[in-house]
């Protein structure tokens, strides 16, 4: 919020060659406690204050006294741009109660003061402060420090906590299990992740607020009632979804392809971007060029955009660089019976021709020799083809969609890739953004994967909200892939319903300098005393509470209360 919206209008400004009587006059005609100083051009260029024209009447000085030799030249003042944080911070830094608000040309244009802001600070606290308490779930409110600012009853009651001992704190050090403060470096919003809070099933949610796109605050909702009725709920939905399943998997069947472009996980501003382009790349037979990293999911989007199309033949793929280069001719186009020594005799349809009224899609189409560009250019150019041998001609009706996941204009130059082939399959082109610059599909993506294992046999639940944020710090070279391989793996390794972060071994540890294979929890240390846990972690960690209680995995108010629990000093 800008400074604009509170700051006071109701203001008159002087000029230096005002006296001590027309200022006066004007003080006695206005609430400020200041008046804004202007040249000819109403530039600011100073301020008089209402307590130095009093001490001046006060020592009895004449009222005819020009004022030239009196007003605060340069003084502190701020812009109609700026926030109503910067101006707080910026009028405590320099210990000044009242400021002019100038715009671009530096004419006064309103007044503020302390007071004012923190008139507006404490009327949304106190709406804030009795919509938080209202609500049924547990809520806090942090800034930008991920300290706490607002906490409602319900955060008390799980936490066993009062306000006063959470309200100001650091959100790292009290409750390191909510995980907010990496949540908020990472920048990504996150909504109903599980997690074990004091023996109790929960459900977290971090909503992140921004301001000129900056994340400046946070709320965190942990839902922990009626959880039961919610669980009974879910699983009505996830007949309903299998059901779904199931027509959809009849669809898809008849077509060759198992995904749609809805069935793509993300709905970032640059994956809704890409899936907007290939809904408009399916409804013609153009040629589809797609780009993008290894693992980034180029099938995914030639089999949507197919699915998509009004192509009723099939989804035929070939992989260029996993076939032999003297095989891949006859793959694509087939051949007549008796064409070469070793050839079938009836002869073999190639993939052009299985593919005829539906779909070819051409992956890694950069490793294709030379010799079979110049024949594929041909068919695309023609629109038709001979199988090897044959003087028979087929006459094309199929969409070509082209993948690769390397720079064919660096090919180009090193002339391992015809140019004009490039300008034929170049009508529209799909590139893939990694991973990495749309974390914020992470949550939705981990969702679809973990259903994909369901059906393959697994049963998870979901991951756990310390699991995702290791997941959140990734940084995924090998993209949607590589998530795939790492929760596969981690499905198979899990003890529980949920995929917790010791489960996910196969990536490295973020954390602050702690070893994933010195972290300590109770499922693990089964062995031992609840007791004793606490005691070897506090040893582990030379007595330091707050690193402590990250080694066990629980918030240091929670340390505290089995410390006093056991006795153990």
């Amino acid at each position: 919020m800008l400074i604009t919206d509170y700051m006071s209008t109701n203001f008159v400004s002087c000029t230096m060659e005002e006296t001590l009587e027309d200022v006066t006059a004007k003080f006695l005609n206005t609430p400020s406690k200041i008046l804004p100083v202007v040249n000819e051009e109403n530039v600011l260029i100073g301020i008089v204050t209402q307590n130095k024209i009093f001490r001046l009447l006060a020592s009895k000085i004449s009222f005819k006294t020009n004022i030239r030799d009196f007003y605060i030249a340069n003084p502190i003042f701020l812009s109609e741009m700026d926030s109503r944080e910067e101006a707080r911070i910026y009028l405590l830094k320099h210990n000044v109660g009242h400021a002019p608000v100038i715009n671009k040309e530096r004419n006064p244009i309103g007044l503020l003061s302390t007071q004012e802001l923190l008139d507006s600070y404490n009327i949304v606290h106190n709406q804030l402060t009795s919509l938080i308490d209202f609500a049924y779930d547990a809520m806090i409110l942090v800034n930008k420090n991920a300290e706490i600012t607002m906490v409602n009853n319900s955060f008390s009651d799980l936490f066993q906590l009062s306000s006063k001992e959470v309200l100001f704190k650091s959100t790292s050090d009290l409750f390191p299990e909510l995980e907010i403060e990496n949540i908020m470096k990472h920048g990504t919003s996150i909504s109903n992740i599980p997690q074990i809070i004091g023996g109790q099933q929960c459900l977290i949610s971090i909503k992140l607020v921004r301001e000129n796109g900056v994340v400046n605050s946070a709320i965190c909702k942990i839902s922990f009632r009626g959880l039961k009725n919610l669980q009974e709920a879910l699983t009505k939905v996830k007949r309903l979804e299998e059901q779904v399943s199931a027509y959809k998997d009849e669809i898809h069947n008849s077509k060759g392809t198992k995904y749609t472009l809805h069935d793509i996980a993300g709905e970032s501003k640059v994956i809704r971007k890409v899936k907007d382009d290939a809904m408009l790349a399916s409804k013609s037979l153009s040629t589809v060029l797609i780009t993008g990293e290894t693992g980034t999911g180029k099938e995914l989007f030639a089999q949507g955009i197919h699915a998509a199309s009004n192509q009723a033949g099939r989804f035929v793929e070939i992989n260029c660089a996993a076939i032999p280069s003297e095989l891949l001719e006859s793959e694509l186009f087939g051949y007549a019976g008796g064409a070469f020594t070793g050839a079938k005799p009836g002869g073999m349809k190639g993939k052009f021709e299985l593919a005829q009224n539906g779909t070819i899609f051409l992956d890694e189409i950069g490793d294709m020799p030379l010799p079979l560009q110049a024949k594929l250019l041909r068919v695309l150019q023609e629109k038709e083809f001979r199988p090897i041998g044959s003087p028979k001609t087929i006459h094309l009706n199929t969409k070509i969609i082209a993948a690769t996941h390397q720079n064919i204009r660096k090919l180009i130059q090193d002339g391992k890739f015809r140019e004009d082939l490039f300008y034929r399959l170049n009508i529209m082109t799909l590139t893939i953004p990694p991973l990495r610059q749309r974390m914020e599909d992470v949550p939705d993506i981990i969702n679809h994967i973990i259903e994909q294992l369901n059906q393959d046999g697994f049963y998870i639940r979901g991951v756990t909200h310390s699991a995702l944020t290791k997941l959140m710090s990734h940084s995924w070279p090998g993209n949607v892939r590589e998530l795939h391989n790492v929760l596969e793996r981690a499905a198979n390794l899990k003890t529980g319903d949920y995929i917790d972060v010791d489960d996910l071994s196969s990536i490295p540890d973020n954390s602050e300098g702690i070893s994933t294979e010195n972290t300590y929890n109770y499922q693990e240390r089964i062995n031992m005393t609840e007791k004793e846990t606490i005691v070897s972690a506090l040893k582990e960690a030379q007595g330091n509470k707050t690193r402590a209680s990250k080694l066990l995995g629980i918030s240091r108010p929670w340390l505290y209360k089995k410390m006093k629990e056991y006795g153990v000093n």
